[in-house]
């Protein structure tokens, strides 16, 4: 189930990220499309959507600095830690164990997880619209393919004259049909050109070239594979309304496209008549059902005056269209590649991020289980994490006792990529586990560069756990500390700082500090726990009247962790002690 879920959270993310990035991209799109109106043709107006359609399919892209999604960093993954996990790695060792944990209790029925809500709902919609679709192209298809193709030597010959001022070979059956409701084109693999019932005797020869021309600049053009993609994407992408709107203003681009094609072959003198020719479709005629395999003269009425204002101000040019290339080249670099990795935070104070990426150490940026689950699924049969650049081939999984996860049987850890690491494990429900990454004696873990990531743990409680066993996930908090943070006036007679937790912690700590106003400690002492390992005692010799300054943890040392191996977030106690 746990494996099922982490797949539908990964397609889930990437079809959330691929849908907003579009969505931005759809906004540039219409932004560039006001700005340079003057300077695109329609082709090149149509061309620009293609790569909203780019965007919303390609499963990967490259990253750059010169990427838009700089500015709007999305979540790494949807089980990424948080930014403090991250970035100050918990401090693990082999041999460290735990307190055997209670008995578990029966599992009881659980909620289904939000993602599994959020992905029916999302497979509901793609489901319906997918049938609906299916089932039209069904029926337009099946309707077809029972009518007799036209044979009329005067009108093969006309479409055979028209094929090859455009330039098609494919061959191209024409049929007169009631099942449209305009001159439209229709079929993937073998394409026949619709017309309504009748149409051949209303129109006269010159208007029956121009809708020619016009459907078979479809063809040349691509259009039908294109829109079974764009009606494809429509489905996946059918909760934004942004892509509904894009793909509405594409088909109007298209149809625009394909006009100047047949201008472009036409002589100037042709303007108007070609005009006149869709207006009198549009009078005559309705627009054909919508099919993802059928692409019509009629697609869009409600763009009429757009076209016939195109058409009447239409002229040829042989110049490079420089502008258009230009907006075209310079939206694809910014909206076709995706953000760079934050650089680490390993190293406050470097040059440059890329400085600091390079020379620190690596860093996670997403675990599964995430770090603290407690209504993991015990089917789960992996633990994975993920850091933020290449890394070698080694690896340190540490830990050991009732709370280190058994391997699977004749299983070992892999590297499923350059930067994701897998442990095949074999859970119970019920029980708390936690295994270390890198330790202070095994640091394989290590970037490409040989860099040993610090040493982190992932703990969690699978389903069923008792509240006792949930508690051990949670964070240690400070209950008690003597003296007490920021106070000035502490009596330097004081001959030992005290810090009591809320939770029963283990045998380590890491008193943190250095230099002139760390405290001293006493000749043959040393910190110590009490025996309910809640309170962990330091001897200290103060002097009056000194600023004092230490820590209780680091990102690098971090041993003040709970019984169950959850560790305390660095924290900084400063003091004073009075004159005498």
């Amino acid at each position: 189930m746990q494996p099922l879920l982490n797949s539908m959270s990964s397609f889930l993310f990437w079809l959330g990220r691929a849908s907003w990035q579009a969505s931005a991209l759809i906004l540039l799109v219409l932004l560039a499309q006001w700005l340079f109106r003057r300077q695109l043709a329609p082709r090149w107006r149509h061309a620009l959507w293609l790569l909203v359609v780019l965007r919303l399919a390609l499963p990967w892209a490259p990253e750059s600095r010169l990427s838009l999604f700089n500015w709007f960093r999305s979540p790494v993954s949807v089980s990424a830690v948080s930014a403090a996990d991250a970035m100050t790695p918990i401090a693990v060792t082999p041999d460290e164990t735990s307190s055997t944990p209670a008995v578990a209790p029966a599992i009881s029925a659980r909620p289904l997880p939000w993602r599994v809500w959020l992905a029916g709902l999302w497979l509901a919609g793609v489901m319906l619209l997918a049938g609906k679709l299916l089932v039209t192209s069904h029926r337009l298809g099946t309707g077809i393919r029972r009518q007799r193709p036209v044979t009329d030597p005067t009108m093969l010959n006309l479409l055979e004259d028209c094929k090859q001022e455009v330039g098609v070979h494919t061959p191209l059956t024409l049929v007169e049909t009631s099942a449209v409701g305009s001159p439209s084109l229709h079929g993937f693999v073998r394409p026949r050109l619709l017309l309504p019932a009748g149409f051949i005797q209303n129109f006269s020869p010159a208007e029956l070239r121009y809708v020619f021309l016009h459907e078979l600049g479809h063809v040349k053009r691509g259009d039908i594979p294109l829109n079974w993609l764009t009606s494809g994407l429509l489905i996946l992408h059918w909760f934004n309304p942004l892509v509904w709107f894009a793909f509405s203003r594409m088909q109007a681009d298209r149809e625009l496209a394909c006009d100047a094609l047949v201008l472009a072959r036409a002589r100037e003198a042709e303007n108007q008549s070609y005009g006149q020719t869709i207006i009198k479709l549009l009078e005559t005629f309705c627009r054909p059902a919508r099919s993802p395999g059928m692409v019509g003269i009629l697609e869009n009425k409600n763009q009429m005056r757009r076209r016939i204002s195109m058409i009447a101000k239409f002229k040829k040019t042989n110049r490079w269209p420089l502008a258009a290339m230009a907006v075209f080249a310079g939206l694809a670099v910014v909206t076709l590649t995706n953000a760079q990795p934050p650089a680490s935070a390993g190293t406050p104070g470097a040059a440059g991020a890329g400085t600091a990426d390079e020379q620190g150490p690596p860093q996670i940026v997403a675990t599964s289980p995430r770090v603290g689950g407690t209504d993991v699924d015990p089917a789960l049969a992996e633990i994975t994490v993920t850091f933020d650049r290449d890394m070698g081939q080694g690896c340190s999984w540490t830990g050991g006792g009732p709370d280190y996860p058994p391997s699977s049987e004749g299983k070992k850890a892999i590297w499923r990529d350059k930067r994701t690491c897998v442990l095949p494990v074999k859970l119970e429900a019920g029980h708390y586990y936690r295994v270390g990454i890198n330790s202070t004696s095994y640091q394989n873990f290590r970037s490409a560069k040989g860099v040993p990531a610090r040493p982190s743990a992932i703990y969690f409680t699978t389903a069923g756990a008792s509240p006792d066993l949930k508690r051990k996930t949670a964070k240690p908090q400070i209950a008690g500390l003597n003296p007490k943070n920021g106070t000035m006036d502490v009596d330097p007679k004081l001959t030992e700082i005290r810090v009591t937790f809320n939770v029963a912690m283990g045998d380590g700590f890491s008193w943190t500090g250095g230099g002139s106003d760390f405290p001293k400690t006493p000749e043959g002492k040393k910190a110590y726990w009490t025996e309910d390992h809640m309170t962990c005692v330091m001897p200290v010799e103060l002097v009056p009247g000194k600023a004092y300054r230490l820590g209780l943890n680091s990102p690098s040392h971090k041993n003040f962790q709970s019984a169950g191996g959850v560790p305390l977030d660095p924290v900084t106690i400063t003091f004073k002690t009075r004159s005498n």
